[in-house]
């Protein structure tokens, strides 16, 4: 650890205050962030801080920590940096990231964090220009993080647009129906749609298309059911639906079970571009699984759907089930009173317009580089996840020095 830098009590570099109180009836939209325990919740017309801000949760979510560009408003849940005693905010955030904040909670029925035992915690702070060029290092991982993130986002808006024009709004036909040049595709792509629409039990469907279900395209496999001794806190992860971000599986929050627990169980094995359902509690949300290691597994509240040949030619079941009208439908089958849950029968019953076998094709020809990518973005930000949560705590306590990382984080950014 640095002996050149200065220590003392947290109280010493940085001033915390309790956020301010602000009902829902008195929000007025604005371009003021509102920052809960939870991140940025809403917005509002005034703001009560000045940015750059740093905001932690008092209350809900604690040990979290948010760094605000503009003015903003801090809510009564959280705690927020009043006074930076010359420091550098976006340090700061960095800083805060690596303290216990249960350690200085109160001990009641809702746990909040006490902002004068926080004042107490022992911190070791650099110079200045250190600090700016630790949260130069650092930002520069979370920027890229944040590029990649925004890009899967943008891919995934993509194939569901043209899901929606090709398969929901028939936008091609429509315009050879009218005589027009279909947008946005070559004349070889053009010329495989029809011309026309004719009558179907959905109403007006494309000439030579014809109403199927998702088990005419895609099989089922429901998980394993994992025993409550099966369970250890490291191992193979076990798949569960929770928060789904753009077309990728979240494994964080999972649970683990032995390498001898799964030595049996290869059919439930999750390969990199497995397509997930949530059966129960998430019911109906959809994803991919990226790559994982150690290697993960499939338990029964999560299905896999499957085709013939994955990615290759699963970009229309992709987008299909990804559609929000599938998981209408998985909630609509759903059963049980205290948590709601779907069969694999049930979502394989899911109906839907099939175009022609050329079509099909040229659509999951065009998918397979898009999902490609979303899995790639997704592997390559988790990589720079992995390596930014590493170097943190060791940048911030002066054991890592900057030159033995900068040139590292320079290719990992690339």
């Amino acid at each position: 650890m640095s002996s050149e830098w200065r220590s003392g009590k947290l109280g010493d570099f940085i001033e915390l205050k309790r956020g301010y109180d602000l009902a829902q009836a008195k929000r007025i939209p604005g371009p003021y962030p509102l920052v809960s325990s939870a991140g940025v919740s809403d917005c509002h017309s005034v703001p009560m801080a000045k940015g750059p801000g740093v905001v932690t949760g008092r209350y809900g979510t604690i040990g979290q920590v948010y760094f605000v560009e503009q003015d903003f408003w801090p809510l009564n849940t959280t705690l927020y940096v009043r006074d930076f005693k010359g420091n550098d905010p976006k340090f700061i955030s960095y800083f805060l990231k690596t303290l216990d904040f249960h350690a200085y909670s109160d001990k009641a029925a809702v746990p909040g964090v006490n902002r004068n035992h926080l004042h107490e915690a022992f911190a070791q702070i650099p110079d200045l220009d250190t600090q700016l060029n630790i949260a130069e290092v650092l930002g520069a991982l979370d920027d890229r993080i944040t590029l990649l993130r925004e890009t899967n986002a943008t891919l995934e808006a993509i194939a569901q647009a043209l899901f929606k024009s090709w398969f929901v709004d028939f936008d091609p036909v429509r315009a050879k129906l009218e005589g027009r040049a279909p947008e946005g595709m070559d004349e070889a792509t053009a010329a495989l749609f029809p011309d026309g629409f004719e009558e179907s039990e959905l109403g007006l469907v494309p000439k030579g298309w014809r109403l199927g279900t998702l088990a005419n395209l895609a099989e089922f496999q429901n998980g394993y059911a994992f025993k409550s001794k099966d369970w250890v806190d490291v191992g193979h992860p076990v798949v569960k639906i929770g928060d789904v971000k753009p077309g990728i599986i979240d494994f964080s929050g999972c649970s683990f079970v032995t390498p001898e627990t799964t030595s049996r169980l290869d059919r439930f094995r999750l390969k990199r571009g497995d397509l997930l359902v949530g059966m129960t509690g998430y019911v109906g949300e959809t994803g991919l699984v990226a790559e994982v290691e150690p290697a993960a597994y499939l338990n029964q509240r999560v299905g896999r759907i499957t085709t013939a040949s994955g990615m290759q030619d699963g970009g229309f079941v992709y987008c299909l089930v990804r559609h929000a009208d599938f998981k209408a439908y998985a909630e609509a089958q759903s059963q049980g009173s205290a948590q709601a849950n779907v069969s694999g029968s049930a979502l394989l019953n899911y109906g839907s317009i099939w175009p022609s076998a050329d079509v099909y094709s040229k659509f999951n020809e065009l998918m397979h580089p898009i999902l490609e990518a979303i899995l790639s973005y997704h592997e390559h930000a988790q990589t720079l996840a992995t390596l930014r949560d590493t170097l943190l705590p060791r940048l911030i306590s002066g054991a890592l020095r900057l030159p033995e990382v900068e040139s590292h984080i320079e290719e990992s950014v690339v």
